[in-house]
């Protein structure tokens, strides 16, 4: 029985249909799933073999940035190359001591928080796999290309080298104080 059900199963048609609705993880809740679809299965074997946490991995890199000014610049390039090492290695780091106020940062969590409660019509303006926009939001970055999607979506946005116009970006993200530097 389970031969027939691998048989039948087309992951490529079943990525390309989840991908088309432009809702991502958000829109299969909003819709009632009632069973995590298939695509998102990981294979009994991965799950049953997990690879073990690397020894040397105690802390997640943290680097302070000195409120964004480096008197010394032996200490700047430091931080610079512990950064790049840590992207590269664990794909994730903290940055302390960054310069951005609180507030904004709260405000910054309540604007995506607010995107994804938005209704399906207004998210799907902005999905998409162009990486050229500046602002997007889609599901699963390696959706066609990983061996089981994760149960994610995901908004990001180029800043750099030229910023985003506040009109590039969905108005419940915006912040348009000039205050802020």
């Amino acid at each position: 029985m389970e031969t027939t059900k691998l048989a039948s199963y087309d992951r490529v048609s079943e990525l390309k249909a989840f991908d088309e609705t432009k809702t991502g993880v958000k829109g299969l809740v909003e819709a009632g799933v009632s069973e995590v679809p298939r695509i998102f299965h990981h294979a009994s074997l991965t799950l049953s073999n997990p690879k073990p946490l690397s020894s040397d991995f105690t802390t997640i890199p943290t680097f302070d940035l000195g409120g964004r000014v480096f008197e010394d610049e032996t200490k700047r390039k430091n931080v610079v190359q512990g950064i790049k090492e840590a992207s590269e290695k664990w794909g994730f780091f903290q940055v302390i001591n960054h310069g951005v106020p609180l507030d904004l940062l709260e405000r910054m969590k309540e604007g995506v928080r607010g995107f994804h409660e938005q209704p399906p019509e207004v998210r799907k303006q902005y999905y998409g796999r162009d990486f050229s926009r500046t602002f997007r939001y889609s599901s699963n970055f390696t959706l066609f290309s990983s061996p089981a999607a994760n149960w994610v979506d995901t908004l990001s946005g180029t800043i750099a080298p030229d910023p985003p116009k506040p009109e590039d970006l969905p108005e419940i993200c915006r912040y348009d104080d000039d205050s802020v530097a």
